[in-house]
């Protein structure tokens, strides 16, 4: 076969390697990427430190020793709103479900001071005393008054389907079966506290995961103030639709609407959302349908669930 002359080959001018201009373009075109990545690193780092700011609060030594154990009454938190803390706020919310499936019974109970109560069993009392009917929120808390003497000065109201507005934190008892006929299982105990610190002008919010006294997952959010609705209620009780009675009033018969089982609408404060800087509520329905009592919680977190009152039925 013959060999292509010399005219047709293609001229490569060189055999190898960079000529000294081929070089200079290269570190030039180099130093360019680079210096318009260390632009971008610290954009993104000065938006961070805008958008994501810590604050220093003071909650009082008590209630710090209360919720987490720690000495001192000042924290560090961050401000809402603040994206890296949602995935705390879903674990907690998926905790929530979970215990909840597995519980024979689900109890809230309004206040508005800290719950310093948390055992891991609830003892039937001794003697000839007939065993109460744990069929609503409020005979539980007659039930705990009587067990735990102590939580007749922490869940102090009765309450009908929705909590008082004075009341603005939350307690969640979830129950099930005990091998020992004598007593009551406490699965879990889950603590909503709203409370103004001392030392600034906002709202801090913390939500708890309690096994016996053993803190297992929380998470924590400062809410500057605004002039948006208050975070209330946090939960709303729908009653079974058998308890309508004619002696009940308008006001009552509304909740009672439940097909199957008693169940509760709930929230959790969300620290992607300040819910104190959203606009106030336009009420978009009649003062008397039940739906007037919570849908101002429209908008104020990601967080809302339904859990039945009583899950294994």
């Amino acid at each position: 076969m013959k060999s292509l002359p010399d005219s047709v080959l293609p001229n490569t001018g060189r055999t190898s390697g960079w000529t000294f201009v081929e070089m200079l373009v290269a570190v030039a075109l180099s130093s360019v990427c680079l210096g318009a990545g260390a632009l971008a690193l610290q954009s993104i780092s000065s938006n961070a430190k805008r958008t994501t700011s810590i604050i220093e609060i003071d909650i009082g030594e008590t209630t710090n020793q209360d919720f987490y154990g720690n000495e001192g009454g000042k924290i560090r938190t961050y401000i809402a709103p603040n994206f890296g803390k949602i995935m705390f706020a879903q674990e907690i919310r998926d905790k929530l479900v979970e215990d909840a499936q597995r519980s024979t019974a689900v109890f809230c109970l309004p206040r508005s001071i800290p719950n310093t109560i948390h055992p891991e069993t609830l003892s039937y009392p001794g003697g000839s005393v007939e065993r109460p009917q744990l069929d609503t929120s409020e005979a539980f808390r007659a039930f705990l008054g009587v067990v735990e003497t102590t939580s007749t000065g922490i869940f102090t109201t009765s309450y009908r389907n929705i909590p008082p507005a004075d009341k603005p934190s939350t307690s969640i008892f979830l129950l099930g079966p005990s091998s020992d006929t004598d007593k009551i299982q406490v699965n879990a105990i889950y603590e909503i506290d709203f409370l103004k610190p001392s030392n600034a002008p906002g709202t801090y919010a913390s939500v708890k995961r309690y096994i016996g006294e053993s803190l297992t997952h929380y998470y924590d959010v400062y809410y500057p103030p605004g002039n948006g609705d208050a975070f209330h209620p946090q939960f709303v009780q729908f009653e079974h639709e058998s308890r309508l009675l004619a002696g009940e009033s308008a006001d009552i018969k509304r909740f009672q609407i439940a097909p199957h089982t008693p169940f509760y609408l709930m929230w959790l404060p969300d620290p992607s959302i300040n819910p104190y800087k959203k606009a106030k509520w336009t009420s978009a329905d009649a003062s008397t349908a039940v739906r007037s009592t919570y849908e101002h919680m429209a908008g104020k977190t990601s967080f809302s669930l339904a859990l039945p009152m009583f899950p294994s039925l």
